[in-house]
């Protein structure tokens, strides 16, 4: 996985608390972008619903499996990701 440098700005009180932590602040940040974007996927998935189901896509079934198959995606990528 390639990795990118970017500069943040967040207030010194969340930055020391992240490190407390006990993890290298990359990773906290890493892995708080992450989950925040699988949080943002969930809400388009959930947008979609109405739409899915006019395709006529079985009712729940499917779009739960979508849900656990992101889920075990984004785990698998959290255990890469501290892994390196």
């Amino acid at each position: 996985m390639a990795v990118v440098k970017k500069t943040v700005s967040i207030p010194e009180e969340l930055y020391r608390e992240a490190v407390r932590e006990g993890k290298s602040f990359s990773k906290v940040v890493g892995e708080a972008l992450r989950e925040y974007l699988k949080s943002k996927r969930k809400e388009r998935l959930k947008s979609l619903w109405g739409t899915l189901k006019d395709l006529g896509i079985k009712e729940g079934t499917e779009f739960v499996n979508e849900l656990r198959s992101e889920q075990l995606k984004a785990q698998e990528d959290r255990e890469r990701w501290q892994d390196t």
